[in-house]
Order: C-alpha cells, then structure tokens, then sequence
C-alpha cells in the first residue's frame, strides 16, 4: 500500500511504456477513450499528459498546474483517491479527478460524502455503437448513410486498404492535407494530433493500433486509426477524410468496422464530440447504442 507521496513520480509517456501501461488499461475493463494509453499517448503533448506506477497501480494526470487526475487504473481505487489527495494536500492544492461515469461517481460520493463538486462534461461525453450496426447499416434508421455510399461508389472507383509500412507514409501525406484544409495546421490541437499521428503510423504494431484507408485514382482520401479500450470495446482515435470527396467519412467508417472490428470487438467508441454541434449532430445519426457521461469531481474547500 502507498503512503509516501514522494514515491509518486510523474513523467511523459513514451511508446515504450505501451508494453506494460496498455494491458494495465485493457485489463480496467473501462469504456471511455480516456483509459486507453493511445489515447494519453497521442494527446501527451497538447495536454501535458504523464503517467506514474506505483507497483500494480498507475496514476494518470494532465498538466502541472492544478493538475487533473483520471481515475487511478489497478488496486484499491478508494485507497488510490486517498493516496491522490494526500499527495495534492502535501503540495498544498485540492484534488481534480476525472474520467467518473454515473455509477463510479455514485460510488464515490460514498466513500467520500460531500467532499467533491461534480460538474458533468457534455463535451467530452463519449458514444458508443454496436460493431454491427455500423459495419452493416441495416434498416431504416440508416438509410441516409447507405445512399451517402452508394453516391459515393457511382461517383468514384475506390477500393480499401488497410494501413501497414507500405502505405502508411501516403496516409501521413492524406493528413497533412486535411489539415491544411482546416487553416493549415494553425491550431496547436491539430499540429498536435498530425505529430501523434505520424508517429503512430511509424509504431502501430507497438502501439497495437489498426487502421485501414480509402484510395480514389491511386490517391488516399480518408483513413481512420484505433485500438482496443479493453476485449469488448474498440476506440477510434482518428478519423479523416478529404472535404472534396463527399461520403468517404461513411465509407471509411463502414469499411473499417466490416473488416478490422467485426467479429473482434462488439462495441465501438467514437469518443466525444468536443462541444461542436455538427459533429455531435454526426456522431448521434450514427444511432449511439449509448452516450457515457463523464463528470469532474472537484474537492471542496473546507474553510477553517
């Protein structure tokens, strides 16, 4: 058991740390994209991402200044928050956890009556589909999703491919476009996202990432990139399609599903829609089997 918080000692994590930090993520048996090491990898700069492990636990944090917590991965996790709190304590601030669906936040406000605030976060509520649905698209509801991709196939002659060392550097350059349709690259989260992706596609067998694309007259024109959250749930970390061809986001995200995720994961998480209205409008005509809260807890100031 932890008691000294000077054994806590938080650092960048590196694709190396993949080989013991991913199955310790796996294994939490958690939904949201939050708990999976590609995720705090891939977003370690943009947000100061760092991880600690103190024995069979490991403790996730975002930025150095009031620091926000996720929820502490293997252990206790009652003991875990005790540990956190006396570890901000000692440093003279309160503790920020994140990462609590409804039922966790429930059984914390148990252990620890009325000592945090609770604050939902819509915008990183993340949605989750069966594997099913969006690999086949049967039935009424998807209707507009199949006429998206058979306009689509009368316009182009495309074919799928999935990502490996042989295609991965035109998939890069597939990137690089879309993000230079979105103000070339001038925000610090998309420079962010570009930079992760490039090494991603470097590592995906270390970082146990698939990923597949779709080819328009030799040319890549959207690809997608994921990896397993835990044996149910498949997280889809990027997702890009060139603006000029309309429908290949529906194409790209029904190929991938049919082919890499079917028969492998039963549930797939599109993460969140970032406060955006369009894309939540995109992410729920995709008929979400499932929208999982996350709440920030926030300790109370006990004025003395």
């Amino acid at each position: 058991m932890l008691t000294d918080t000077n054994e806590l000692v938080f650092k960048e994590p590196t694709i190396d740390d993949a080989v013991w930090a991913a199955p310790m993520l796996r294994n939490a048996g958690m939904k949201i994209c939050e708990f999976s090491f590609n995720t705090i990898w891939i977003w370690r700069k943009y947000y100061g991402n760092k991880i600690a492990r103190a024995g069979d636990v490991l403790f996730i944090r975002s930025g150095d200044v009031e620091p926000l917590y996720l929820l502490p991965v293997g252990g206790d996790m009652r003991r875990n928050i005790e540990f956190l709190q006396k570890h901000q304590h000692d440093k003279g601030e309160q503790l920020m956890i994140f990462g609590a669906d409804a039922d966790i936040k429930e059984q914390i406000e148990n252990w620890f009556p009325s000592i945090f605030d609770w604050e939902p976060s819509e915008a990183d509520f993340d949605y989750i589909y069966n594997t099913e649905d969006l690999a086949f698209l049967k039935g009424k509801k998807y209707h507009s999703k199949r006429n998206h991709i058979a306009a689509f196939s009368n316009q182009y002659d495309w074919s799928y491919e999935t990502i490996d060392e042989n295609n991965a550097d035109e998939v890069f350059d597939m990137v690089t476009k879309w993000c230079h349709e979105r103000g070339n690259c001038s925000d610090p989260g998309l420079r962010s996202e570009r930079n992760s992706i490039k090494e991603a596609l470097k590592n995906m067998s270390r970082l146990s990432m698939s990923g597949g694309l779709i080819r328009v007259g030799g040319n890549v024109v959207a690809m997608t990139l994921g990896s397993p959250i835990s044996g149910e749930i498949f997280d889809i970390h990027a997702e890009k399609a060139l603006s000029d061809f309309s429908g290949a986001y529906a194409v790209i995200n029904r190929e991938f599903a049919e082919r890499e995720i079917m028969g492998r994961y039963p549930l797939i998480n599109r993460e969140n829609d970032v406060g955006v209205e369009g894309l939540r409008r995109a992410k729920k005509s995709y008929r979400p089997v499932q929208i999982i809260e996350k709440y920030l807890a926030s300790e109370k100031v006990i004025k003395k």
